[in-house]
């Protein structure tokens, strides 16, 4: 491998590169629950090597919401993690790909010839509302603590929540919408979701959006459906066409943009096109999950399912003998209001959504990201928080 922090030179690359049959990039929950399908789909037969930005992954599935729920997230040794599951660890992060000889060089320099890939390096978030603090965006959760501190105070008399067009996800809108109602002193904050969508978590069918517009209206939250602010300035959040109402605040989830890596395809956001298993369009031994993918939902869950099949795929690609995971995925998501949690379901059925709503849980563990090996893994105790 080169030196880190410089472009290779001449000799180095004509070094052999590092070889391995499963080469797995990013350092999140969706590259994570690739290791462990892959270990299993294979039953521990290939060799397996995580390429991580980081040398541990921190899972914080409520980081978003700082100061104002309880982080109860763990961090995870990459390091023990790969061995554990027989697999080899680089530190470093993707530059480009070159499909055609199967290589990937990263930014360091080094090279990596893989027989597959699965490509789980997720998105960038970035403002969708200019002046507005990003929900989930780690620059600006220092802000969001300083906002939770003024609704507790009562110093927040209006709050505005967006969700852009092209959010990925919307949920944790209609959370924080929730969680920051619920802070605020009683009668003293007026709170409207602004949402881009037709109705609540619109992609998932009537029974979902109905549960948390009725959750909304109970708690005296207002809700503006199909608009799209233009910006946050002087105490005025700005409407297209309806003009401009005033708020103290206003909190808008992040659009996410893709990486566009170099040598592989990608959509005008850098996304990478993917067909149902995952697997990059136009590449025989190139696969993609979660965030990083051309999906219109991007959610914890769905990724984790996502994993599952593109290591499905890449088994029998290797020839071992794999069995399918479902093939149509299933929607597990955990709503926090501030009282409780309301667990919802939702799985495709023809052309309708057969979905379910219960304040019990719906799925084991009960974690924020359903499903998968990684959540069991964690949830066994294999870290400590």
């Amino acid at each position: 491998m080169s030196a880190p922090g410089r472009r290779p030179e001449a000799s180095d690359r004509d070094e052999p590169p590092a070889r391995t049959d499963v080469l797995i990039a990013g350092g999140g929950t969706a590259a994570l629950e690739a290791l462990l399908a892959v270990h299993a789909h294979t039953a521990g037969a290939r060799h397996v090597t995580l390429l991580a930005p980081d040398a541990r992954y921190r899972y914080r599935p409520l980081a978003a919401y700082a100061g104002l729920v309880e982080d109860l997230g763990q961090i995870v040794p990459l390091d023990r993690l790969a061995a554990e599951h027989g697999a080899g660890l680089i530190c470093d992060r993707v530059a480009r790909v070159d499909a055609e000889r199967r290589e990937l060089e990263t930014v360091s320099g080094g090279r990596i010839a893989y027989e597959t890939l699965i490509l789980a390096t997720g998105a960038v978030p970035h403002a969708a509302v200019d002046g507005a603090l990003t929900l989930g965006d780690p620059r600006d959760e220092h802000a969001f603590a300083a906002l939770v501190d003024d609704v507790r105070g009562g110093r927040v008399s209006r709050l505005a929540i967006v969700v852009p067009a092209g959010a990925g996800w919307s949920l944790p809108a209609y959370e924080c919408a929730l969680l920051l109602a619920h802070a605020a002193p009683e009668g003293r904050m007026r709170t409207v979701v602004v949402t881009a969508e037709s109705r609540p978590l619109a992609a998932f069918g009537d029974t979902v959006g109905d549960a948390i517009s009725s959750l909304l209206q109970r708690r005296g939250i207002e809700l503006r459906t199909e608009s799209v602010p233009d910006a946050f300035a002087d105490g005025q959040l700005w409407m297209p066409t309806e003009g401009a109402f005033a708020v103290d605040a206003v909190v808008a989830v992040a659009q996410p943009r893709g990486p566009a890596i170099p040598g592989l395809p990608h959509d005008r956001r850098g996304f990478l096109p993917v067909e149902t298993t995952g697997r990059v369009v136009g590449e025989d031994r190139v696969w993609a999950v979660g965030d990083v993918a051309d999906h219109a939902v991007k959610q914890g869950g769905l990724a984790v399912q996502q994993a599952d099949m593109a290591a499905a795929e890449v088994a029998r690609v290797l020839g071992e003998e794999a069995s399918w995971p479902p093939s149509v995925p299933v929607l597990r998501a955990a709503l926090l209001d501030g009282v409780g949690t309301l667990y919802l379901r939702a799985e495709r059925d023809g052309e309708r959504w057969r979905t379910t709503t219960s304040r019990e849980p719906l799925w084991w563990p009960p974690a924020k990201i359903a499903g998968g090996r990684l959540a069991s893994w964690l949830a066994a105790g294999a870290v400590a928080p």
